[in-house]
């Protein structure tokens, strides 16, 4: 905990888009304590920048005694139980008189006789701490002595290992509390869905899927209309949880863990605020289908207007829920959930006309136009594709490794070539190994129990640590660019691995003679001598790829569309036949032989023709 003497605490309020506000904090307070949040890249989101006191000290209402700082609130379900109640855990009315939110509030909204809503009240109570102990900033104020605690859990990072004891306590102590509503409903299967809310909240089309669910047994389950105790009551009773992603499932919150496998159904792109606060909560955790495959349609430009997300292949997303086992949905029928999905487009228009008569009729038209175009082109390709799904593109290594992560359900990763982190700290799994000679940033600010960086050359790594750890699930090789070190990494490798395991090797598709080079000095002598502009160094890594076809038939690869990454998993090949029979051919082979064999070892295959390949492998 931080302590701050005559600590200057501001309401929060909206500013490109970030909530600022809150404490101003002192120079030497550590970024510990501070307001922030996991952002879209490996880097941190600062919530409490430039944030600055307007008025002169002596005017601010001034609160003697000792006081713990809650951190921001926002009356928004999600947003109060993953960034206001982290902060609570040291409460006692023994260390200080009362706690203090920072509170957000629109700005035509009234700051006197501020009361939350009831739903936080009822948190309040399950944490035991009474809603009179609680002040609520709605000016500039300043506290005698204010305490910071860090944060147990924060928005897009999840728990943090330290926090887990308390929310062990706190998910007992609900327990006790919901014991015999809990026996009432005995195991269950929810369905946390949104189609019961307007403009756009949903993915088009989601009633048809929550209607097959239904039929199956799943409670179709809006929790804003119980209690918040008896929400956790039913999620400690599931054994199965699908949601579509909203903020309903954060009242997981308040839990330490759940002996359920819970499935998301996405409605943005990469999902990338779930994650961290569910996967090591429960049993097992997906995103249904593919959480890139999703296309938004709002009308017009006005940013007051949510858009309505639309599933481009929901095909997919069955086939993610029936290969996980969370339900056979035998009688999908995808003209039925077509049929759904325009219904859902038509009435969203009409919504927004109803509250937004001004806009006018050719941004419908627009919207119709696009959504229609959709359907069309999905249509044309569907005797190209199998079950209709239209291409996948992925256009960077995280994204390829995170989904699959996904399809073989990693729970330890390792990278071999770190460099900057980009890549590895954007990956999402529980525990992640970091090999590199040198790291180029602050691993300090990642590093935990589960995430580890070693900062040994690879042959120190196999030989003095690897052994440490459980078999990795999921490993990349993107250490260097030569064809020895790298295919010596692959092989080294092997012992720590198991029958899932996958490898993503980086740099097997040099794009001409200079980039083949296993040396950089040459690389960019031949670059300067030919005048070749851009593209990058790959070296003679290809040749890992080929080494692989003839000495090691137990394994399948197939190479990614883009930039030059091939894939490796655990299955047989059938009628195997050695193409070179000789590792000293190989290492000798040059950019022309890769030329060679581009249309067949090294074919660019789609992305949604790999994933089904290697999960129709490993299932």
């Amino acid at each position: 905990m931080f302590t701050i003497q005559n600590a200057i605490v501001k309401r929060i309020q909206r500013k490109n888009k970030k909530w600022v506000g809150g404490v101003v904090f002192p120079e030497n307070m550590p970024e510990i304590f501070r307001h922030r949040r996991g952002g879209s890249s490996a880097q941190l989101e600062y919530m409490d920048l430039q944030v600055q006191v307007n008025q002169q000290i002596d005017n601010l209402k001034f609160y003697p005694g000792t006081y713990i700082y809650a951190g921001p609130f926002h009356q928004h379900f999600g947003h109060a139980l993953t960034e206001s109640i982290h902060r609570l855990w040291p409460f006692k009315s023994n260390i200080s008189d009362r706690i203090v939110f920072a509170v957000s509030l629109e700005f035509n909204a009234k700051l006197i006789n501020y009361t939350p809503p009831q739903w936080f009240i009822q948190i309040l109570e399950i944490l035991e701490i009474p809603i009179d102990k609680c002040i609520w900033v709605r000016k500039d104020c300043i506290f005698e002595e204010l305490i910071i605690p860090e944060p147990g859990s924060e928005l897009a990072l999840g728990p943090k290992n330290w926090y887990r004891s308390y929310l062990e306590k706190l998910q007992q102590r609900i327990f006790d509390a919901t014991h015999h509503l809990r026996k009432e409903l005995g195991e269950l299967k929810l369905f946390l869905g949104r189609d019961h809310i307007s403009l756009g909240e949903y993915t088009a089309g989601e009633k048809y899927l929550k209607n097959l669910l239904v039929n199956e047994g799943y409670i179709s389950f809006q929790p804003e209309n119980y209690h918040v105790l008896e929400q956790i009551a039913y999620l400690i009773g599931a054994k199965k949880i699908i949601f579509s992603e909203g903020s309903a499932i954060y009242s997981l919150e308040l839990i330490n863990y759940l002996d359920a496998d819970i499935a998301c159904i996405p409605r943005r792109a990469k999902n990338r605020l779930y994650y961290p606060h569910i996967y090591s909560k429960c049993r097992n955790y997906i995103v249904a289908g593919n959480g890139y495959d999703l296309l938004t349609l709002g009308i017009g430009r006005r940013d007051n207007i949510k858009k309505i997300p639309i599933n481009k292949n929901p095909y997919q997303l069955i086939e993610s829920l029936r290969n996980y086992n969370f339900a056979s949905l035998k009688d999908w029928d995808e003209e039925e959930f077509l049929a759904q999905e325009r219904c859902d487009i038509m009435t969203y228009i009409y919504q927004v006309h109803t509250r937004f008569k001004k806009i006018e009729t050719v941004h419908y038209l627009e919207l119709l136009e696009r959504y229609l175009q959709l359907r069309i082109n999905r249509n044309k390709i569907a005797n190209y594709e199998n079950h209709n799904s239209n291409p996948i593109i992925m256009k960077s290594s995280r994204d390829r490794l995170n989904q699959l992560a996904i399809i073989n359900q990693s729970s330890n990763y390792l990278e071999i070539g770190v460099c900057q982190g980009a890549t590895f700290n954007a990956i999402n799994i529980k525990n992640k190994v970091a090999v590199d000679p040198k790291f180029k940033f602050n691993i300090n600010k990642y590093a935990n129990n589960n995430i580890v960086f070693l900062e040994v050359n690879r042959e120190n790594f196999f030989r003095n640590y690897a052994k440490r750890f459980e078999p990795f699930q999921l490993i990349y090789l993107d250490d260097v660019h030569t064809f020895e070190l790298t295919f010596r990494d692959f092989c080294a490798s092997l012992s720590f691995a198991n029958t899932n395991t996958i490898w993503l090797i980086n740099n097997t598709c040099p794009g001409s003679y200079a980039q083949a080079q296993p040396s950089y000095q040459n690389c960019a002598r031949l670059k300067n001598f030919s005048q070749e502009k851009g593209g990058a160094w790959m070296g003679d890594v290809f040749k890992v790829v080929a080494a692989i076809h003839d000495f090691f038939p137990q394994f399948s690869f197939a190479t990614f569309p883009d930039h030059g990454q091939t894939v490796v998993w655990n299955k047989w090949r059938k009628d195997f036949q050695p193409k070179w029979n000789s590792l000293e051919t190989i290492s000798r082979l040059e950019y022309l032989d890769f030329v060679e064999v581009q249309e067949t070892l090294f074919k660019r295959e789609p992305y949604d023709q790999i994933f089904e390949g290697i999960k129709s492998s490993l299932t």
